[in-house]
């Protein structure tokens, strides 16, 4: 590949993953200005892989282009919470469908490590959270359905940008460390209709939990 080509896929994908960090962290506020021009000049790059950055931004739902041409941060609201979870639900639902059909022991292992350590770190949340991305993303990897893993990696930022607006609700580590040993026990049994229920029951209580946390704050 071209030195040029690469260096300007590689300012792109930089500019995307320090902006969408700051949507999802809140330090980009919903509603907020995304001027590329700051931003270049706060990145320390040129405006073109931060206007591509913007215009992917844009494409996924994280930021929206105004008629009057200037792009914001997109605003939050219980109905799209809404949406962000059912998607959520149905493709998590599909990778742990794939997943239980193609376990081999050494992803079993890594599956019962992980929930064995959620276990132990139950009353951590932030580790349970941590340690729960960790394994969403390993059965995304055993599903082999790489456009399901495109689309949840779009959708993931919404949950999490969700997440930022809330605080933790008491005892929800544990009930989660819970579920994600369900999941993997539905996922080894190798029965996908099981796998793919288990999960979206799972995906159904954390959405339970983000609304009741964020309604307060996006109607307050």
């Amino acid at each position: 590949m071209d030195t040029a080509v690469r260096g300007r896929r590689e300012g792109r994908s930089v500019a995307y993953d320090r902006i969408r960090a700051g949507i999802v962290d809140r330090s980009l506020a919903p509603g907020s200005v995304l001027s590329a021009p700051d931003l270049a000049d706060q990145l320390g790059m040129s405006r073109t892989p931060v206007r591509e950055a913007l215009a992917t931004l844009t494409a996924e739902g994280l930021a929206v282009k105004l008629p009057s041409n200037r792009t914001i941060v997109a605003p939050v609201s219980l109905e799209e919470l809404e949406h962000v979870y059912d998607v959520r639900a149905r493709l998590e639902g599909l990778i742990a469908r794939d997943a239980a059909k193609r376990v081999t022991p050494a992803d079993e292992q890594v599956l019962l490590r992980q929930v064995a350590l959620m276990d132990r770190l139950r009353d951590d949340y932030l580790e349970v959270v941590r340690i729960g991305a960790a394994f969403h993303d390993h059965l995304r990897v055993m599903s082999g359905n790489e456009l399901a893993g495109s689309l949840l990696h779009i959708v993931r930022a919404h949950v999490d940008r969700y997440r930022e607006l809330t605080t933790e609700q008491p005892g929800r580590s544990g009930h989660a460390a819970d579920e994600h040993r369900q999941v993997c026990e539905a996922v080894l049994s190798g029965d996908p209709d099981l796998a793919e229920r288990v999960m979206r029951e799972h995906i159904e209580q954390a959405h339970a939990v983000a609304i009741r946390l964020a309604r307060p704050v996006v109607e307050g």
